[in-house]
């Protein structure tokens, strides 16, 4: 190597290497990595000839495209949306919808291949038909649990009854990850005049408004079951950014009261500083991104926030921007 090179040359030669090179000297090759948002869906226990939904979401946590093919070839089970061939872009997603179509009574199994790159969805249900005189109530249509953090949870409860004359067939599962049945799920029957107290609870997986189902059983009706969860607090992640940095000489924000759904004063009204589940219609995520429609970035000294700041910022508007 040429030892007479300059600092200029040798911190160009270092960078070169650093971005095309590993330790070894070979270059660096992107990757792909897929991540599912489940292993398995499980339909539970569907009426024959009804038919019901789960979906599976393809992310990817990668640096390069991730390049996938949703499929399934049992019968009973077909894919309502996304099959096919599919490209997810890095922090990309794709959601796959399978549904599930019993034709006979007795379980089902089957698996949703999504590819070479991707591992398969296993799936499972089964048919079934509710004896004359079985009749399927609940004590509530639907379940709402309060704001919840990632990695917290809350709980809550419904009954099952039949009061009809025969048997009911019952089997409570959830449609997605984010709600689980501690109590009351998996099949069973219900006897005439019988009641089961189901408890479910709410564990959300990631930041934002979640909404899905519980089925009950065939012929019964599903439980709606919907959330909010929080990945970004206001107290520990976004007032002490308000307070240090854009508090220096210019505003004071200290409160959610200060700036949501609060008028801009600076010369954008009718927009507000911050506007819950809204990036475009926030003051504030337009100046902290520079995005050029409400004037100059903010924080207009200093450097402006990290990427990862940004994104705390962008996560708690779309989150509702709570007072947490």
């Amino acid at each position: 190597m040429n030892r007479h090179l300059g600092k200029g040359s040798w911190a160009l030669v270092t960078a070169l290497c650093v971005v095309g090179c590993s330790d070894l000297g070979e270059p660096i090759h992107l990757q792909a990595h897929a991540e599912l948002s489940a292993s398995a869906l499980d339909f539970g226990t569907v009426a024959v000839s009804a038919s019901a939904t789960r979906s599976v979401i393809v992310g990817n946590s990668g640096g390069a495209d991730l390049h996938g093919s949703a499929s399934v070839s049992c019968p009973g089970f077909s894919i309502q949306s996304g099959g096919g061939a599919f490209t997810v872009p890095p922090a990309g997603q794709h959601t796959v919808v399978v549904a599930y179509s019993p034709s006979a009574t007795g379980a089902s199994a089957c698996q949703l291949e999504l590819g070479p790159e991707i591992a398969a969805v296993s799936l499972t249900g089964a048919g079934a038909l509710q004896a004359p005189g079985a009749q399927c109530v609940l004590s509530v249509p639907s379940l709402s649990f309060a704001s919840t953090a990632v990695g917290g949870s809350a709980q809550s409860g419904y009954a099952i009854s039949n009061p009809g004359t025969a048997p009911l067939l019952l089997d409570v599962v959830p449609s997605c990850n984010d709600f689980v049945v501690l109590s009351g799920g998996g099949p069973s029957t219900l006897e005439p005049g019988g009641s089961l107290a189901v408890t479910v609870q709410f564990v959300p997986q990631a930041g934002g408004a979640i909404s899905c189902s519980i089925a009950t059983g065939p012929g019964c009706p599903d439980l709606t079951v919907n959330g909010t969860a929080t990945s970004v607090s206001f107290a520990n992640d976004i007032r002490p950014v308000l307070t240090s940095t854009c508090a220096l000489g210019c505003h004071f924000f200290q409160r959610t009261t200060d700036i949501v759904n609060v008028v801009s004063m600076l010369g954008y009204a009718p927009h507000v500083i911050v506007k819950p589940g809204d990036l475009a219609g926030s003051v504030l995520y337009g100046k902290i991104t520079n995005s050029g429609q409400y004037g100059q970035r903010m924080p207009e000294i200093g450097q402006p926030l990290s990427a990862t700041k940004i994104d705390q910022f962008r996560r708690w508007i779309l989150e509702g921007a709570l007072d947490n």
